[in-house]
């Protein structure tokens, strides 16, 4: 499948998804769509009950203001037969201006507005109270009739009474008097009967209206009541229906989450962890409730900051929709992250999802994964490889070196193995025994170092040179201990598989075929041995040096025959490195462009002299100074004041060289330390002749007593 494929799938895939989140979307409103209308009901319900309790409200107020009306009627008019009953009392020519017709007049007025709004309807204005209501039209023909002939009653007693007090004199008064109260008389009873006949049928019809509004009401209340638990016990059992299945299915996601075996989290815009995550995310990353964190305050105690600020512009980059997340995956920076979780090393893989809503990216899916595992395999793979890769070219090596050379270099590693760890048990716990415990293994690993680069024995010098830097930053270690030589047993442990290893394939090429001609070819010989060393060096540091070699090959005692070989080693290394100059430099100097190194081993009487000679830089005891100075070893005045012995003596301390940087070859200032310890040993002395730009020259004098 292509990728424009695998990307048109992804992107269909994409609207698969939103297209079923917007079908879920309508599932949930059709869900609640029965709900949504029975709500609807009961509050439309609820409003229309309101509703006639309000209109039952509006034309009650006419009724209770008809009732009032004719109250105040009846009440009224019983004042003015009341009152002019009372006028009899008066004397005749006193009776017009009497103080009762104030309330005479008052009791008629209201008398005669109570009958015009009964009759027609209208409103009512209560002069006493200074209220005002609205009065119905009397629409029953009884009380229509009984307020007509109220009206028409009431007009002609008006007049009557109003002849009283218009008399001119007190026989008309008196007479217009008596004939007012014949006609109150008279009309008292009808208008008793009326107005409590009217009043009687009013409150009849309010208390049937009454009545009847009460059991709309009753009967509202309950549909609406029943139908309100009829909704609680539907709305509840489908809440509880709801809530059964998200148990449900949070169940099964929780079931999920606590079983998948890599860690799932949701991250937001802010790197904020969602509250849902698997039980695994805790395991891998070592944290208790993460919900809610920050990823980056997560991971702050386990990776670095710079990848730290690389993982938040990483997710940046990720919610920014212009970017291709295919495009930016190769950039995650949480790949095959080195974590220690509980004091354990790890190794975790963050993969990085986005989620979209409707084309818009709103989460981050993240997935972790230990590969710990897969990261071992790996490295167990690789270094099975490394270990063919060497051992094939150890076989190359073999096949065509000199057999005897390769074997002596066995039995030389494992003497100097064994010599390491006869220094690593050795007694002395003190910062000046541990320091001279290092300078002893750097002298043994370098000396193994430089026997394999001779043999052309890559491998094995390429894993002495690790050892020899391990050495290295554990001199310059401020206060060292015991158990920092712990760390130098495995890469011990990798050179003596390694030795093993050559010992192996000696022993099977031993076992098969003789060795091929191109083998046999090969110089058997001390001197083409170390003639072939000074090619493979001058070759590695871009020179032209010339070799010869005559005397001894061997003295037939072994032991002193690997001393020398050691120091003949050094001796080239340091002739070639540091003596010879390059071509450029030695046409400047008025030299051919080749080097000239001599060695020789001469039988002396009791003794052997091993010389070797070059015609290069020669010693600059400047130089010495210079860096014995910059070493902290000595002053500026007191480096002035040392003779050239002295000066020539800092070249054999241990870890002193003129060089800035050490390469395979130099820089490491072992070599001549390793020569003084094994002259040393030996019982043995060294000279040495030199001039600067001209030659240098070391003779060694090896007593034949020693074994």
């Amino acid at each position: 499948m292509t990728k424009k494929s695998k990307q048109e799938q992804s992107e269909k895939t994409s609207v698969s998804v939103s297209s079923k989140a917007k079908f879920k979307g309508g599932g949930r409103f059709a869900r609640y769509r029965a709900m949504v209308i029975s709500l609807a009901i009961l509050l439309f319900s609820i409003v229309g009950l309101l509703y006639y309790l309000y209109d039952f409200y509006e034309n009650s107020k006419g009724d209770y203001a008809q009732i009032y009306t004719t109250t105040r009627l009846e009440t009224e008019f019983s004042n003015v037969v009341k009152n002019v009953y009372g006028l009899e009392h008066i004397n005749p020519a006193e009776v017009s201006a009497a103080p009762d017709w104030k309330a005479i007049d008052a009791s008629m007025q209201v008398t005669g507005h109570a009958l015009a709004v009964i009759k027609d309807g209208g409103t009512y204005t209560d002069i006493i109270a200074n209220t005002t209501q609205e009065v119905g039209k009397i629409s029953s023909r009884g009380k229509d009739e009984r307020i007509v002939e109220m009206s028409k009653r009431w007009g002609e007693l008006v007049p009557v009474i109003q002849s009283i007090r218009t008399a001119t004199s007190p026989e008309e008064a008196s007479a217009n008097l008596e004939r007012a109260h014949a006609m109150l008389k008279a009309n008292n009873a009808f208008f008793s009967d009326a107005t409590t006949y009217i009043l009687t049928d009013e409150q009849s019809r309010l208390n049937e209206k009454t009545n009847n509004a009460e059991r709309i009401l009753l009967i509202g209340v309950i549909v609406i009541a029943l139908y309100f638990i009829l909704f609680l016990f539907i709305f509840i059992r489908r809440m509880l229906d709801a809530d059964n299945e998200a148990e449900e299915a949070k169940q099964e996601t929780t079931e999920i989450m606590n079983t998948v075996t890599s860690g799932l989290f949701l991250l937001d815009k802010d790197l904020k962890i969602g509250s849902q995550y698997s039980k695994q995310v805790e395991i891998l990353l070592g944290r208790q409730d993460v919900g809610g964190q920050n990823l980056l305050d997560v991971l702050g105690s386990l990776i670095s900051h710079e990848d730290l600020n690389t993982t938040y512009a990483f997710i940046g980059q990720l919610y920014n929709p212009r970017t291709k997340e295919r495009l930016i995956g190769s950039l995650n920076p949480l790949m095959r992250q080195k974590v220690t979780i509980n004091n354990k090393e790890r190794f975790l893989d963050f993969n990085f999802r986005r989620i979209y809503h409707d084309k818009t990216i709103a989460r981050v899916l993240v997935n972790v994964e230990d590969v710990t595992d897969a990261v071992l395999l790996e490295a167990k793979m690789e270094q099975e490889r490394e270990q063919n890769d060497i051992q094939l070219e150890m076989l190359s090596t073999i096949l065509q070196a000199d057999r005897s050379s390769i074997i002596d270099f066995v039995d030389n590693t494992n003497r100097h193995i064994q010599n390491i760890n006869g220094t690593l048990k050795s007694s002395g716990e003190s910062e000046t025994d541990l320091y001279g415990k290092v300078n002893a293994i750097f002298r043994e690993v370098h000396s193994m170092k430089g026997e394999a680069s001779a043999l052309k024995l890559n491998g094995f010098t390429v894993m002495a040179e690790n050892l020899e830097n391990s050495l290295h930053k554990l001199k310059q270690t401020p206060k060292i201990s015991g158990e920092h030589f712990l760390g130098l047993a495995v890469q011990l442990e990798e050179l003596i598989r390694l030795n093993q290893t050559i010992d192996d394939l000696v022993s099977r090429i031993a076992g098969q075929t003789p060795v091929t001609p191109v083998a046999a070819a090969q110089p058997a010989t001390a001197g083409g041995r170390y003639a072939s060393f000074v090619h493979e060096l001058a070759e590695r540091n871009h020179k032209e040096v010339a070799f010869s070699y005559n005397g001894l090959e061997k003295t037939g005692k072994p032991e002193l025959d690997n001393v020398i070989n050691e120091i003949a080693i050094q001796l080239l290394r340091n002739s070639v490195v540091h003596g010879i100059e390059t071509a450029d430099v030695r046409t400047q100097r008025s030299k051919l462009p080749a080097g000239l190194v001599r060695m020789s081993l001469q039988e002396q009487n009791d003794k052997y002299v091993l010389t070797l000679e070059d015609d290069g830089n020669g010693i600059d005891y400047d130089a010495i100074a210079r860096k014995a100075v910059r070493i902290g070893k000595y002053s500026a005045e007191e480096a002035k004041k040392l003779d050239k012995r002295a000066l020539v003596a800092l070249l054999f301390s241990p870890g002193f060289s003129t060089l800035e940087t050490s390469n395979e070859d130099a820089g490491r200032g072992v070599g001549l330390d390793i020569i003084k310890d094994r002259i040393v040993a030996l019982g043995g002395s060294v000279s040495i002749a030199s001039k600067l730009q001209a030659y240098t020259r070391f003779s060694f004098t090896l007593p034949k007593n020693k074994e």
